[in-house]
């Protein structure tokens, strides 16, 4: 599901758990507050003997290096951030064209027989109907499913899932679909201009290259080398940077008041990268999948009726439209 909000509310925002990498930041915060009280504590009680200063025990060190450091590990934490954005956004424009081309099949097989109410003609056109409502469930319960998420291989685009009850793959189902379209001639009293037919080819073509892309984006993750990296770099900088604030930290206060929140921004850009590396599923801030395929399952019920009929409501804007 995908969170929604009002942005001009601040306050909701702020205060708003569900969706939010706060659960998954906090523990981390509390902790580099926890190392700071303790590095400061260590070094007002071991490190600051006026008398004998060699007796002096100090682990804290100057800021210089964590100073150049910071900058590579912010630059990789954002890059990461904007990659994991940039493809949650790639999948969100995918999907709606495949489900923009679904209704679409629907829509023109609808049109482009208007003119045929013959029981053949219904027959047809409810295998068109259910051959794309298949053919939608099936691709979208692929992504979805648990297994092609660990396995992360485009297989499942071929394979056939009889847990779910499908008796063809993804793949299978769109070749029979076409193949009930250039049946066409056999079922309609005047069979479609070949335009027409085309025209139905190309959208369950535009169909699956939009579901293999988004299989493509489930299937390949974020490069692991750079990951590595950001994580190690993250995590080294992070939990030695305690060391050196209190170095030059005048009280007790403002170092473990400036850990939290600043592990809170670079903790959470990273598990907000996390989030949403894979924007498929059911976690709060993943893809409506299942709200959006719903609206297109209504639409194409209503277009065409059990009995394979053009609905009374399509009907009617057909004779509005050729009316004007």
């Amino acid at each position: 599901m995908t969170i929604l909000y009002d942005s001009k509310n601040t306050i909701q925002i702020i205060l708003r758990r569900k969706g939010s990498v706060w659960k998954q930041v906090v523990p981390f915060c509390l902790l580099t507050v926890g190392i700071s009280i303790g590095i400061y504590y260590f070094e007002n009680t071991y490190g600051h003997d006026s008398e004998n200063d060699e007796n002096n025990l100090h682990i804290t060190f100057d800021d210089a290096g964590h100073k150049m450091l910071a900058t590579m590990v912010a630059y990789l934490v954002v890059s990461r951030v904007n990659a994991a954005y940039c493809r949650f956004w790639e999948a969100r424009t995918l999907l709606s064209h495949a489900l923009f081309s679904a209704r679409q099949f629907s829509v023109n097989t609808v049109i482009f027989t208007n003119q045929d109410l013959s029981e053949r003609a219904n027959e047809w056109r409810f295998e068109m109907r259910q051959g794309i409502l298949e053919l939608l469930s099936a691709s979208l319960d692929a992504l979805q499913d648990e297994d092609f998420h660990k396995d992360r291989k485009l297989k499942y685009l071929e394979s056939t899932d009889t847990r779910k009850g499908y008796t063809a793959s993804i793949t299978q189902i769109s070749h029979q679909l076409q193949d009930m379209i250039v049946q066409q001639k056999d079922y309609l009293e005047k069979p479609m201009l070949i335009q027409k037919e085309l025209k139905l080819h190309e959208s369950i073509s535009d169909f699956m290259t939009d579901i293999n892309e988004l299989a493509k984006i489930s299937a390949t993750p974020y490069p692991f080398p750079t990951t590595q990296m950001t994580r190690i770099l993250l995590f080294v900088w992070m939990f030695t940077l305690p060391f050196a604030l209190v170095n030059n930290a005048e009280d007790q206060y403002s170092t473990p008041i400036l850990m939290f929140f600043i592990t809170y921004g670079f903790f959470g850009l990273e598990f907000v990268a996390i989030e949403l590396d894979d924007p498929f599923g059911t976690d709060p801030n993943d893809l409506e999948m299942s709200k959006l395929s719903t609206q297109i399952i209504d639409g194409i019920n209503r277009d065409i009726t059990d009995e394979g009929s053009i609905s009374d409501y399509v009907i009617s804007f057909l004779g509005g439209v050729s009316g004007k």
